[in-house]
């Protein structure tokens, strides 16, 4: 984690707590000048989207999606010239941040992506995106 902030490793061990306590708050860090990470919890991603279609069984009384409830949406926006089809295209740097990231939410239960696909581009900012599973 040594390539990670302590401000974002402090937001991440907050949101596994906010999982063992039933309400995980959202994680909106900048990791290094051209990357940030923003996990919104019970949102799911584009991807897991794409995939789930149909009818779904309520998780309660509350007819939130069982789905929906169990996963977060994980994105990351950065700053650079270039955009590869993966986060982890940007380089041995970079993914050793997305990894050290990844790490401390499997500590916590959370089961990340096996890669965070990019989706768009705003400005020169462009980002990727991952559905995290909750535990």
């Amino acid at each position: 984690m040594n390539h990670v902030p302590d401000e974002a490793v402090a937001a991440l061990d907050a949101f596994g707590r906010g999982i063992l306590e039933g309400d995980p708050p959202p994680v909106r860090e900048r990791l290094r000048s051209d990357l940030r990470v923003r996990i919104v919890p019970g949102e799911r991603g584009r991807a897991s989207e794409a995939v789930s279609s149909g009818s779904r069984e309520p998780a309660s009384e509350t007819d939130e999606p069982a789905s929906a409830a169990a996963t977060a949406r994980c994105r990351f926006l950065t700053e650079h010239t270039q955009t590869p089809a993966t986060l982890r295209g940007r380089g041995s740097y970079v993914t050793t941040i997305v990894d050290a990231i990844d790490e401390r939410l499997v500590a916590w239960g959370v089961r990340p992506p096996g890669e965070y696909r990019y989706v768009e581009s705003r400005g020169e900012t462009h980002v990727y995106e991952g559905t995290l599973e909750l535990p």
